[in-house]
């Protein structure tokens, strides 16, 4: 809990950031007040080909920064400067996190926006959907699914006993799940649509969906089931690309 202003601030002056204003939030972890520090860091605009300063307004919990500052410190060979227990695993919100430096809620609904055509896009929402699943998967249950695997799965279930077996899994996986990742709504054909919008209509109540899209497959999500639409309308957005494009 921070008890003291002027120590806070002396904390922040570690980092060489300036300090905005105290109460931006309450940390996940520590469940102590937010503050919002200024600084400043390097952006490449594509129009001018070369690095620009901007400003920076990130918000920070001292007590964590601390604690990941003593660790650092340890791992090379010194003591901790602010007496953090070492020895214990570092407690991380992942879903603050996510929430604080990006804005995004991942217990509700997103819809990413990416684009083929824009290979830094492609790598950046590759890497989300890994990071959703290396730190979320351990206290959640995420189910990441092509639709296009899914029909075939869906196709094949009459052919063995196993695919039978292997297709029940997977339809209980996703009917089970916390997080529901569709990955893409371009990875399948119009004929499979009716069985993709049955497989999103069979999520449980609080499944949070996380739908990855192209402009090219933007279409199909006027193709879902009025139940569909009127929910994903209410839905996060996330733009992924290397020029900061919207649509």
């Amino acid at each position: 809990m921070i008890d003291n202003t002027n120590e806070s601030i002396d904390h922040f002056e570690n980092y060489k950031v300036k300090i905005l204003k105290e109460g931006v939030g309450i940390c996940g972890v520590h469940h102590c007040n937010l503050w919002q520090a200024e600084t400043e860091v390097l952006s490449y605009p594509d129009e001018l080909k070369k690095s620009m300063q901007r400003e920076y307004k990130p918000h920070f919990c001292p007590m964590c920064r601390n604690e990941a500052r003593d660790r650092k410190l340890v791992e090379l060979g010194a003591l901790p400067e602010y007496g953090t227990d070492v020895s214990k695993p570092q407690e991380i919100d992942y879903f603050e996190k996510l929430r604080l430096q990006k804005g995004i809620d991942l217990k509700k609904d997103v819809i990413v926006k990416y684009n083929y055509s824009d290979e830094l896009s492609v790598v950046a929402a590759d890497n989300f959907v890994d990071w959703i699943i290396d730190n979320l998967a351990q206290t959640v249950k995420v189910k990441n699914i092509r639709p296009d695997k899914y029909t075939e799965q869906r196709r094949n279930r009459y052919m063995s006993d196993e695919e039978k077996q292997k297709f029940l899994k997977l339809k209980f996986d996703i009917e089970t799940a916390d997080i529901l990742i569709l990955n893409s709504l371009a990875d399948f054909a119009d004929k499979e649509l009716e069985d993709v919008n049955a497989m999103l209509l069979s999520t449980k109540d609080t499944c949070a969906i996380i739908i990855l899209t192209i402009p090219e497959s933007d279409y199909r999500m006027e193709q879902l089931p009025i139940r569909l639409r009127n929910r994903f309308k209410r839905s996060q957005v996330m733009d992924i690309s290397s020029i900061g494009a919207k649509r």
